[in-house]
């Protein structure tokens, strides 16, 4: 059986077609391990932002949670501040970024969940700090609320946004 050659140009064209698909899988490669990377970083010309949104499944459900019940925060409430930035408050600590924080914090006004250094506004449930658990609506305490809140099979009595009694 005669195998048939391929032309120069087919060679050529094939060779092209392997280039490309190696460098878009490369590109892929890296833009995957590098969010937010700009194609425009990459290749110059038009800005085009390439970041992968992720979906971070939030530990709690719409009815709320008590994840954050009786935790032990790395930080005392003093040694925490928060900071805006942009639309997010921050937490520092000795004038560095918190990112692994998690607990309850006050901003000197309100005070709310920090979950990864950042507050997190969506948060419905029962979390802690040194003070003890707190039901937080919205991701900020809610010191108006006295009664019961149920979640997770357990029933937490709250008096003036604090929890007393589970």
């Amino acid at each position: 059986m005669n195998k048939r050659t391929l032309s120069t140009k087919a060679k050529v064209i094939t060779g092209l077609i392997y280039l490309l698909a190696a460098i878009m899988l490369a590109t892929v490669i890296y833009l995957n391990l590098h969010p937010g990377t700009k194609v425009s970083d990459l290749a110059g010309g038009k800005e085009t932002t390439t970041a992968v949104e992720t979906t971070v499944e939030a530990p709690y459900n719409a009815e709320g949670s008590d994840k954050y019940a009786n935790i032990e925060p790395a930080y005392k409430i003093p040694d925490v501040t928060l900071q805006q930035e942009g639309s997010d408050l921050v937490a520092y600590v000795e004038g560095k970024k918190a990112e692994n924080y998690i607990g309850v914090a006050t901003d000197g006004t309100n005070w709310y969940l920090v979950r990864d250094g950042v507050v997190d506004k969506n948060y419905n449930g029962i979390a802690g700090n040194e003070l003890g658990n707190w039901y937080l609506k919205n991701g900020m305490v809610d010191f108006t609320y006295d009664g019961e809140f149920t979640v997770n099979n357990t029933t937490y009595n709250i008096e003036k946004g604090k929890v007393v009694e589970e």
